[in-house]
């Protein structure tokens, strides 16, 4: 079996747990690959580096962030996926430290089950209403009035229906997956991931009631800046950023693709779901 690596040396700085992974996938007859730049300097036993023609699994080491960063990787996009958590909370990371032997060889062993985690696809539209960046995501698709200290104002319209005009930081469309991450912190609600669905909270918003919607998988959210607003930034997952000038707008619905993503044992979201909560914040 290949598996592809994708550490963060800043989690991970000597290597340690990474090192531990590629003696835990060798010792079980596979073979290890780093698919990051900038690491080069660590020589270590068979280590290959770049992509294998095959990948069976993408490993990915860190945080929520490194997890999110590692689908930017060209060609890993539909490979089966799971993470080691180093960061302090790992609503995406299914693997502890400790547990990288006994998980590796789950792996192999097939003990293991693959659940397919809905993606947005977010297109950004010019004033002239040309498409000039694409991507793809996993948790969400912000607009925010980026490094401004003044509001933005941002039209909310779902499948091409008006709903409403939200002055304030912006605004957050998160899958299911990402209603544990910056929507939660904005009051959106905890949704199962496993859920097919979008949800739309707005940003410190300036008016006197604050929701969030949830619609379905037919629906197309578009957020669009109001005239006179300032420029303002959208943010794909956090690896990706386009600048929005008035008048722009973006497009987010669910792609027809899904995140093919491992667990072990039974789903234990709402299990888990408390000591994440409670983790968060906490540096280790």
């Amino acid at each position: 079996m290949h598996f592809a690596l994708y550490p963060n040396v800043s989690r991970d700085p000597d290597l340690k747990y990474t090192l531990r992974l590629i003696d835990a996938i060798e010792s079980n007859g596979g073979t290890a690959w780093i698919s990051t730049h900038g690491l080069e300097q660590f020589q270590y036993g068979n280590l290959q580096w770049g992509i294998p023609d095959k990948t069976d699994f993408v490993v990915s080491l860190g945080g929520d962030g490194t997890f999110l960063s590692s689908m930017g990787v060209p060609g890993l996009e539909q490979v089966p996926r799971i993470g080691v958590n180093l960061g302090s909370v790992g609503f995406l990371q299914e693997i502890l430290p400790e547990e990288i032997e006994t998980k590796v060889s789950d792996l192999f062993s097939g003990n293991f089950q693959i659940i397919q985690r809905a993606m947005f696809c977010a297109e950004c539209y010019d004033l002239a209403g040309k498409v000039h960046a694409r991507a793809q995501a996993l948790n969400d698709v912000i607009l925010n009035r980026g490094v401004s200290s003044n509001i933005i104002k941002v039209d909310l319209y779902i499948n091409d229906s008006k709903v409403e005009m939200i002055p304030g930081d912006g605004v957050i469309v998160a899958t299911a997956t990402g209603s544990t991450a910056y929507s939660l912190s904005c009051g959106g609600p905890i949704v199962h991931p496993g859920l097919d669905i979008m949800l739309i909270t707005p940003i410190c918003p300036h008016t006197l009631h604050n929701r969030s919607y949830i619609t379905d998988r037919n629906s197309t959210v578009r957020l669009q800046l109001v005239e006179h607003s300032r420029t303002a930034t959208v943010s794909v997952d956090g690896r990706v950023i386009v600048p929005l000038q008035w008048g722009g707008y973006v497009d987010i619905y669910l792609s027809d693709k899904f995140l093919p993503y491992i667990i072990f044992g039974e789903d234990n979201f709402y299990e888990t779901l408390p000591i994440k909560i409670q983790k968060r914040g906490i540096s280790q």
